[in-house]
């Protein structure tokens, strides 16, 4: 899984954490669709599924890009006047506190909204920068302080959000790298452990042996012997014939689709060191079946 992380991760998640030249945005993630100059203070965490996170070394400020496709600005101005934003899986709870007032963002529309609340249990004062572009793309810059910290970092915010721009999607290289790191793995259904309940039995889940040729190779069936008989008599779960797979883009995001009886679409993400199919944790390795 250490392979995923820093190859994989270089390629697809962060697939342009791009640093480019004087003047140029030194963020970039075209899985995203989004280009922002990021303050040398704030250093890139781990990868937490549809979020970017960085925070500064001293946890005084932090930012966070979470990609929301068709987001509507007015509506979730709206939406921030009536009950806030809140966000239950990142423990995040923000009310509004002043006037939004536009962002500075050409080929879309985007809102600076002010506002108060907690992140991860600590009392935050900040900025969300919501932005919506053509083709479905749209995200929430959210960036926070301490509030005693927040004098000195307003300023710096504000400058992180307008610098915000749209950039194309390459899902062309989404797909092209997904599909390389993925061909010949064996994804295997990592269940979650329940205090009390006892190991074993079967899985919630099952397991994907994706071959290179982009076919699906299913594990043998349980052997059976008939009453009497020499010669063992296979279960119907032979690799008789094959599924296929392949990777998309839909709405932004890569998706495993998997066609071995039903299709299956699978959202594709990473959380830290865990492939995530359809928010489930899965393993990779090598694939011992395809030949």
């Amino acid at each position: 899984m250490r392979r995923f992380v820093t190859s994989t991760l270089g390629a697809i998640v962060v697939l342009a954490v791009i640093v480019g030249n004087a003047g140029a945005a030194n963020f970039t993630d075209i899985s995203f669709g989004i280009s922002i100059d990021i303050d040398d203070a704030l250093t890139k965490q781990a990868p937490l599924r549809d979020i970017h996170y960085f925070k500064s070394q001293d946890r005084s400020a932090s930012l966070m890009i979470k990609r929301i496709h068709d987001l509507s600005v007015v509506e979730f101005t709206q939406e921030m006047r009536d009950v806030g934003y809140r966000n239950m899986r990142d423990h995040v709870t923000l009310g509004i506190a002043g006037e939004p007032v536009e962002a500075n963002i050409e080929s879309g529309r985007g809102l600076l909204i002010p506002v108060r609340g907690r992140i991860r249990g600590h009392q935050i004062t900040g900025l969300i920068g919501a932005y919506s572009g053509h083709d479905g793309q749209g995200f929430l810059v959210i960036g926070t302080a301490r509030p005693q910290n927040w004098a000195a970092w307003n300023p710096r915010m504000k400058a992180m959000l307008e610098s915000v721009r749209f950039v194309e999607i390459d899902r062309a290289t989404m797909v092209r790298e997904w599909e390389n790191w993925l061909m010949g793995k064996k994804l295997q259904y990592q269940r979650p452990r329940m205090p009390g309940r006892a190991p074993g039995g079967p899985a919630a889940e099952p397991d994907y042996h994706l071959c290179s040729d982009g076919t699906v190779m299913r594990k043998p069936g349980p052997v059976a012997r008939a009453p009497g008989a020499s010669m063992p008599a296979y279960g119907g779960g032979m690799n008789q014939s094959r599924g296929t797979w392949q990777v998309i883009v839909s709405q932004g995001a890569p998706y495993l689709i998997v066609r071995d009886g039903p299709e299956q679409k699978l959202m594709l993400e990473v959380e830290g060191e865990n492939l995530l199919l359809n928010g489930k944790r899965y393993t990779a390795a090598a694939n011992d079946l395809c030949r």
